[in-house]
């Protein structure tokens, strides 16, 4: 499954472990403005343009995983009603993977498909990244993604050449790690939004908003049914065992246990699904339950088979953000074994009165939730909000769930 695929180093991987072990340390990325003087020096050299009866250019700079572009595509079609098609020509810079993605809603002139997750400490990808982006000069910059940190977002906005650049603050987050004196050095504007308990699609509509389209109102994306050429049983079950990082994941040994209840209760036949990214983990998973009668799809599908796959089980159970809100997204029975890092952003659905059908949250509420990342319990190998809870109380809710009750 090339097509949906993607690495990221083994050392990155143990560096941002770390640094997610002991919050305080997280302010190491701000070094990154400095290193990216040098690696942008000599790069300003661009394609020659005709400027004459030219559109403008205007960039979103979306470099997020699969579960958060899902809920941007919540609200992505309002960027039209900022940007026209007759006036602007409208170009988003992704992950390459998640190419496919973007191309199939049809709402961008441009998809530029990007290696960030390879680029974010190998500095001569870096450097080839920040080449790529400025070949082009843009009219106006969009960082949808918000300044609160320095993640890569941040960065790429200040490689990209752009005459105006536009990015968000969530005022109310804690532990904003950006300072005032860089967001200044690299946006033009920042919409601030003071606005508590936002979901992030809701966030993102404000963004909007704000950007000029009244209109914009949250709510999961849609997607359209396609065929699948896939072996599929009348009913089945996923369980997505992975996670961004290993601070985050739930144990393996309690997933395995959830799985063998459903399938005794059920007589469903499990499907694990995935990127060849995902697959370490979820082949260590099935080592725990050599008796279930399971169906492997990892690295068989491509991003939009990946959705409908998911679309179609009767039951997800997850720990990982982007199968979840994929899940959510088509509608289907999810149960998300939720920590409160960014609980109110990411987990907590609520458009019941749009007539969408909300997830079940299995968690153990803490006083720290909505923590920003920033967990204040330090050096654990997995964060105490996903670590309490246990194996019986994930199964006594997900039990309810079969048994018709949420």
């Amino acid at each position: 499954m090339s097509e949906n695929s993607y690495s990221i180093s083994k050392f990155f991987l143990k560096v941002n472990q770390a640094l997610w072990k002991r919050a305080t340390l997280q302010k190491v990325r701000n070094t990154f403005y400095f290193i990216d003087w040098f690696l942008l020096f000599g790069t300003d050299k661009r394609e020659k343009e005709i400027e004459s009866k030219k559109k403008k250019k205007v960039l979103i700079v979306y470099n997020m995983a699969l579960g958060d572009g899902i809920m941007f595509l919540g609200v992505a079609k309002h960027l039209r009603n900022i940007y026209s098609e007759e006036k602007y020509e409208l170009t988003i810079a992704c992950q390459s993977a998640f190419r496919s993605l973007y191309e199939e809603t049809g709402i961008f002139d441009e998809v530029l498909p990007c290696d960030f997750a390879g680029s974010i400490v190998n500095l001569k990808k870096r450097r080839e990244l920040f080449l790529k982006l400025r070949k082009k000069k843009y009219d106006v910059v969009i960082d949808p993604v918000g300044c609160d940190n320095c993640t890569t977002n941040v960065f790429v906005t200040r490689a990209v050449i752009g005459k105006e650049k536009i990015g968000v603050l969530d005022k109310t987050l804690p532990h904003v790690q950006c300072p005032e004196w860089m967001r200044k050095k690299i946006y033009t504007k920042v919409v601030g939004i003071d606005e508590n308990n936002l979901h992030l699609i809701e966030f993102y509509a404000e963004f909007l908003k704000n950007l000029g389209d009244n209109t914009c109102k949250a709510h999961p994306a849609k997607f359209q049914k396609i065929e699948l050429n896939l072996k599929l049983p009348d009913k089945f079950f996923i369980i997505f065992p992975t996670a961004s990082m290993g601070v985050k994941r739930w144990p393996l040994d309690r997933y395995a246990f959830i799985t063998k209840e459903i399938q005794k209760k059920t007589g469903m036949k499990l499907v694990v699904c995935g990127t060849n990214h995902d697959w370490p983990i979820i082949e260590e998973f099935l080592k725990l339950i050599p008796d279930v009668e399971t169906i492997n799809f990892v690295g068989k599908t491509n991003i939009r088979e990946f959705i409908e796959l998911i679309g179609r089980a009767a039951l997800v159970v997850t720990n990982d953000t982007s199968a979840y809100h994929i899940a959510v997204a088509q509608q289907c029975e999810v149960a998300l074994i939720c920590g409160g890092y960014t609980y109110t952003r990411y987990a907590n659905y609520n458009y019941a009165e749009q007539g969408y059908k909300n997830p079940v949250l299995i968690c153990k509420k803490m006083d720290c939730y909505d923590c920003n990342n920033y967990c204040k319990y330090n050096n654990r190998e997995i964060f105490p909000c996903i670590d309490n809870i246990t194996k019986e109380m994930a199964w006594s809710i997900v039990e309810k769930m079969i048994d018709g009750g949420r």
